[in-house]
């Protein structure tokens, strides 16, 4: 794969968008799913992928901003370099299986990168879905990434993202965790399909609450 752009997204990180080499080529993946970067120093990531898959031409995913390491290596890469990558893995969300539920996405950090491609596939079609709420955590509002987008999808679906550690800035949205969101959220319960991303811990909380309001474990999905 060829870099396409390598562009800072918030405080803490750079998203890269990759291309096939050989013209004509496709890169056929199921939105949550994942792939292995391989850099020119043999070091081997894994990225959840954050564009859609109907976007056949390139591929983006989100970098953690770090001081070294792979993550480290691709930030700083230039339009042109290049990079190995593996097929996609994991099992990703089965969209075809949302249709006519109400979907509710819940992330923080990184975890935001599998939630977008999910979304933006998901409002490509939005009529076969009942309503769309996405929440999301982060520690402060220059931590938010791909902001701009977050401002067009408040304008299609429900929107909240909750800051943790808003103190000395200008935040004038909700402060506490996304769990805290999650436990005020009124939902119905028979009718809602749940994705989460993002730590080991925070997928446990959420699950709890989803469960404490009724929704099945068939019905909360995380992308592996």
């Amino acid at each position: 794969m060829e870099v396409l752009e390598i562009k800072r997204q918030a405080s803490a990180f750079f998203s890269a968008k990759l291309a096939p080499t050989e013209d004509g080529t496709q890169f056929h993946f199921q939105a949550g799913q994942c792939i292995n970067v391989l850099t020119a120093a043999e070091q081997k990531v894994c990225f959840s992928i954050a564009s859609e898959p109907e976007e056949k031409k390139f591929i983006e995913f989100l970098l953690k901003d770090q001081s070294s390491g792979a993550a480290c290596k691709i930030s700083r890469m230039r339009v042109g370099d290049r990079l190995k990558i593996s097929h996609p893995f994991g099992a990703g969300f089965p969209i075809e299986q949302f249709k006519r539920n109400d979907l509710l996405l819940v992330g923080i950090g990184s975890g935001l990168a599998p939630l977008r491609s999910l979304l933006k596939s998901l409002l490509r079609k939005n009529h076969q879905f009942q309503q769309i709420a996405l929440l999301y955590g982060a520690r402060s509002q220059d931590e938010i990434p791909f902001k701009d987008e977050f401002d067009l999808w408040a304008k299609k679906i429900k929107v909240q993202i909750a800051v943790s550690q808003p103190a000395g800035t200008a935040w004038n949205g909700f402060k506490g965790r996304v769990t805290d969101l999650v436990s005020k959220l009124e939902i119905n319960p028979e009718g809602t399909i749940c994705c989460i991303c993002g730590n080991p811990e925070m997928e446990s909380q959420v699950r709890n609450l989803l469960e404490t309001k009724g929704v099945s474990k068939q019905n909360i999905l995380l992308n592996y």
